[in-house]
């Protein structure tokens, strides 16, 4: 080898060992939130979505699909604590909003009104995101909104967190309604408030009366920190156990029967309990990304889940197998509810982000036709004789479907804001609503 390609040589071994630091290194780098982070969302998000804002005439401005990003207690409140999840940017609602095609319902920046992010920027978001989503000193805005001096109601501040589950009590009389204010009592059918309870959880997902009637799970937890379930009596409301198994909030729980109960999570598991000892009996793993709705199956051996990985899922819980996984939604899902009735091959229905519900065989593993809507379906359930569903939406409408022609019968203009989740009344068919700034409202379909 000649002097002068020996030299070259050594010189292209320099530089490649002068960049290899860097390169390994950057994918450790920390990112810093307010130097990198805060500008996208000041220039992009905040206009949107910062603090309520009371203006001279005491109209209330509040923050687009009630999603806060201008503090950091805004951001751990909004949307159940689900916008920014710490160490997991793929079930990050903002990560999730921010990656959708161009064009997309749902998607940030909103097409119509700015152009998305860049590439750049989104692979920014996702690092911090998956770094732990350190804030560092920043807090936010600190300002609080004051309350109107025509709120009468001493236990309902104007500005309230979205209702996330509702349920009706056995006998009908009185409606359950959670949020991040906890855990409400209201009236039926005037549907007062009557009484709140405290929850250990910060945040509420879910919740439901077991078969008797006389318990009520409730299931939340605190963010990419733990999950958890309690348990109250009813109408008693005294707390009965805490269960504490689950790394993130749990979304969802349903009972087997008076002692067993299942809880999903954001964490991806399910778990369920044996109530007399507070323990696992059963920790079902298979889905890719957070569990967002259960719902068991009338023999009750078999239990059906979706998830934010778009799926939805079907166990055998006496060998604890996954034993069908149907992926036809092609964003993630909300919920699912069964048809009422013994009939020989189960019918689910599913809501998802992808604007769709569908309907699904369960027991073979089928979906046997769906109905798309210009908006996400956040919630669905059955009328008592399984005759409709009713699916409350992304624009606060309610639509009334028709399974076995597969078309909406009705649209029911209900509330200002996100219509996050619904309840049907166990006699009388009536449909109860809840939504965004603690709405909550009686719809009696036709």
């Amino acid at each position: 080898m000649n002097l002068e390609r020996c030299l070259n040589l050594v010189a292209f071994i320099f530089i490649l060992m002068s960049a290899a630091p860097a390169i390994s290194a950057d994918p450790k780098t920390e990112i810093d939130f307010e130097k990198q982070i805060l500008p996208i969302l000041q220039n992009r998000c905040f206009s949107c979505h910062s603090a309520p804002k009371t203006d001279s005439d005491g109209n209330v401005t509040k923050p687009k699909g009630d999603v806060q990003l201008d503090s950091v207690k805004g951001i751990e409140e909004s949307r159940n604590g689900e916008v920014i999840i710490a160490g997991e940017p793929d079930d990050s609602l903002l990560y999730q909003r921010i990656t959708l095609p161009e064009g997309e319902t749902g998607i940030m920046p909103p097409s119509e009104e700015a152009n998305p992010l860049t590439e750049q920027q989104i692979d920014l978001i996702r690092k911090w995101i998956k770094g732990g989503a350190n804030y560092g000193n920043w807090k936010g805005n600190q300002s609080q909104h004051k309350p109107s001096s025509a709120n009468s109601n001493p236990h309902q501040p104007p500005i309230m967190p979205p209702i996330t589950s509702l349920a009706f009590s056995h006998d009908g009389k009185s409606v359950m309604a959670c949020s991040q204010a906890g855990l409400h009592v209201y009236d039926w059918p005037t549907l007062n408030l009557q009484k709140m309870i405290k929850v250990q959880a910060k945040n509420v997902h879910d919740l439901a009366f077991s078969p008797s009637g006389d318990r009520l799970a409730v299931g939340g937890g605190n963010p990419a920190i733990e999950g958890i379930v309690e348990i109250f009596s009813w109408p008693e409301a005294k707390s009965l156990r805490v269960l504490k198994k689950h790394r993130d909030s749990v979304t969802a729980v349903a009972w087997r029967d008076v002692s067993v109960l299942a809880s999903a999570s954001l964490d991806r598991r399910i778990i369920l309990w044996d109530l007399h000892t507070g323990t696992p009996i059963q920790d079902l793993q298979g889905h890719s990304k957070g569990v967002s709705s259960l719902c068991f199956l009338n023999d009750k051996d078999m239990l059906v889940s979706t998830g934010i990985d778009q799926s939805v899922r079907v166990w055998d819980l006496t060998s604890g197998e996954l034993i069908r996984s149907m992926n036809n939604h092609t964003l993630p899902v909300h919920d699912l509810a069964l048809r009422p009735g013994e009939a020989r091959l189960p019918v689910i229905v599913s809501a998802g982000d992808d604007r769709t519900v569908r309907f699904w065989q369960p027991t073979i593993g089928r979906m046997v036709k769906f109905a798309r809507f210009k908006v996400a379906p956040l919630d669905v359930a059955w009328l008592n004789d399984g005759s409709k569903v009713v699916a409350s939406c992304a624009d606060g409408r309610i639509r009334i479907i028709d399974p076995d022609l597969v078309e909406v019968t009705d649209e029911i203009p209900a509330l200002n804001g996100w219509a996050y989740s619904l309840t049907v009344h166990p006699t009388d068919g009536s449909i109860v609503i809840g939504g965004a700034n603690g709405q909550v409202l009686r719809i009696t379909p036709k």
